[in-house]
């Protein structure tokens, strides 16, 4: 189907053409309570072409297979495109950057059956549903999904990939003081159903974590504004870097909507932060050979002990900006590790607070100022106590990392952002 793609959109007019065929099924159950609550499966395919006509660029998609459906298609397409500006930064990939090799797979070859799923996740909600008066409620949920991709252009390109992803999310809301009802979650996954404890015997432990996590969030206080050093849990650190991700985007660079956009080569961090995409750790969630446009992947060391070595850019944006393309975005990210957990941490502040939720809140990309509303904990004398809420996070992100102390070792590997447990001091805290 692909060859045929790219074989008709040449005889119709087309000077350069690339197609991605893309074929994923995704399957759903939930548990509420006791009882099953949604059961869900999906599956679809499609063909994505796009067509590089006279200079002009353009897509057209569809999901039939049938050789006169892709002719209508491209007729109406080609000349579609040709209504379009010019826009002569349009390029596929140069063959010296594009990947070439073998197909990756990183996929669990079996299936897992329906009746198994349902008895996996009914267990894991029994094995803490009625055992505490405080519990209102558990919602437990099991996804997988099954991803095949194939990329091919008219200059050579021709690879493919399939990946397998598990995972188990459990969430638990209990009484608190009043009306009020916190609830916490914990979650696991993997490219294998055993690496979320399917067939494995053992005790469903994501159950048994959010409803701990949310008894401890019960009848928090308040406290007053100011400067407070602050520990970011593991959990939800990627809140906090993804603003940096965004300003290294091509995108936001080009159109000079980032406060990164003269830093190249610059400080941008304390020295306490170093980054890494490494996309081809095997059998990690994020791990590709090649990128959307079959951009060919490698390991970079983003941000070196607070210097800003790359950006990511596509070959669009890279022609733009007159600057060689690298890859469209970070694939598998790494926080060089340090020592520490949260526990650790906290042995080190006197005064300050344990951040475990962000609520809402935003970052300007063009300048880097944020405000996160956060949940979490008080952190006093070297231990951590009762919970906080109703507090808002403000600063500039830059100034953010330059407060930057510590990295912890406890990065989550259930994740394609891998950031332990971040350690800052002064930062600014308003109350509600």
């Amino acid at each position: 189907m692909c060859d045929y793609a790219l074989g008709r959109a040449l005889r119709k007019g087309a000077q350069h053409a690339r197609v991605a065929a893309i074929s994923n099924t995704a399957n759903e159950l939930s548990v509420l309570n006791d009882s099953i609550e949604t059961i869900q499966k999906a599956v679809d395919s499609s063909l994505m072409i796009h067509l590089f006509v006279d200079g002009r660029y353009g897509t057209c998609s569809t999901n039939k297979a049938d050789p006169s459906g892709i002719d209508k298609l491209l007729d109406d397409a080609i000349a579609s495109v040709r209504l379009l500006a010019p826009d002569p930064f349009r390029k596929l990939v140069p063959a010296e950057l594009r990947y070439e090799g073998d197909p990756l797979y990183s996929a669990h070859r079996g299936s897992v059956d329906t009746g198994v799923k349902k008895a996996f996740l009914t267990g894991c909600a029994a094995s803490i549903w009625g055992k505490d008066p405080a519990l209102i409620s558990i919602t437990a949920g099991y996804s997988d999904y099954r991803r095949w991709l194939h990329l091919a252009d008219t200059d050579g390109l021709n690879c493919t990939s399939e990946e397998t992803w598990y995972s188990l999310s459990v969430e638990c809301a209990v009484r608190g003081r009043g009306d009020a009802r916190p609830s916490d979650w914990d979650y696991q996954g993997g490219i294998r159903p055993e690496d979320i404890g399917m067939g494995q015997g053992n005790p469903c432990k994501c159950a048994a974590s959010a409803l701990e996590r949310a008894l401890a969030k019960r009848n928090p206080r308040k406290i007053g504004s100011g400067r407070y050093q602050v520990i970011v849990e593991n959990r939800v650190a990627a809140t906090l870097l993804s603003p940096l991700i965004d300003a290294m985007s091509g995108s936001s660079l080009q159109q000079q909507n980032s406060f990164l956009l003269d830093k190249l080569g610059k400080s941008i961090a304390s020295p306490a932060l170093t980054l890494i995409d490494n996309p081809r750790r095997k059998g990690s969630p994020g791990y590709r050979f090649f990128d959307s446009e079959g951009l060919r992947t490698a390991k970079r060391t983003v941000i070196e002990t607070g210097r800003l070595n790359t950006f990511f850019l596509n070959t669009y944006h890279a022609l733009k900006m007159q600057m060689p393309p690298t890859i469209s975005s970070p694939s598998l990210l790494f926080v060089k590790a340090g020592k520490g957990n949260s526990a650790t941490f906290a042995g080190l502040i006197k005064n300050g607070i344990f951040v475990t939720g962000f609520n809402g809140g935003n970052c300007n990309t063009a300048t880097g100022d944020f405000s996160y509303g956060i949940e979490g904990f008080k952190v006093e004398n070297g231990q951590i106590t009762y919970p906080v809420n109703e507090m808002v996070m403000t600063g500039n992100m830059l100034d953010l990392w330059d407060r930057l102390l510590a990295a912890g070792d406890d990065a989550l590997k259930t994740m394609s952002w891998q950031i332990p447990t971040l350690l800052f001091d002064n930062i600014e805290f308003a109350g509600l």
